[in-house]
């Protein structure tokens, strides 16, 4: 978990010390996990046959075989990690985001002033070490949002996967 601090490091003057960073770190990881764990045993999303994510009713979607939607879900676009580039970009930075979702998304930006690291705040996309960093930076939104969960949508080859948190959720019963 010292790999976020020492990849992009601290301001001089940050609200946070490096020490109270990593426990943010480590509970936001810890927190997102088990909340991961719950939406797993809970709603399934796994186990759907497909997906689908709509832009515009900042909805998310999961299909069983009869591609009858079994699970939907309110959504926060985070940012996306391009394995192609090893960098991640803030959804509320993103041209392609909707701008809808892209302001809902800006409240990641208050991260800036709350750990001090100038990451939280940057427009551009920024160079981080793997998907496993991804998942961090995905963490500490999750838990500055309050949201259920994170669901990682596939993404093909080196195209860009997208880091939707989910907000609400609920099971569509037939």
């Amino acid at each position: 978990m010292l790999l976020l601090v020492t990849a992009v490091g601290v301001q001089a003057a940050t609200p946070m010390t490096d020490a109270e960073f990593q426990q943010f770190l480590g509970a936001a990881t810890a927190e997102l996990r088990q909340k991961q764990e719950t939406l797993d045993t809970d709603y399934g999303l796994g186990d759907a046959a497909t997906w689908g994510f709509d832009q515009a009713s900042e909805k998310l979607q999961f299909f069983d075989e009869q591609k009858r939607m079994v699970v939907e879900a309110d959504v926060i676009d985070a940012g996306s990690f391009s394995p192609k580039s090893n960098s991640w970009k803030w959804a509320w930075a993103n041209e392609s985001v909707l701008p809808p979702l892209r302001r809902k998304a800006e409240r990641l930006k208050e991260l800036q002033g709350i750990t001090g690291m100038e990451l939280f705040g940057n427009p551009l996309a920024f160079e981080i070490d793997d998907e496993s960093m991804a998942w961090e930076l995905t963490a500490m939104a999750a838990k500055h949002l309050g949201a259920l969960g994170c669901y990682r949508a596939p993404s093909k080859g080196d195209s860009p996967m997208i880091f939707l948190l989910i907000m609400k959720i609920r099971k569509i019963e037939h």
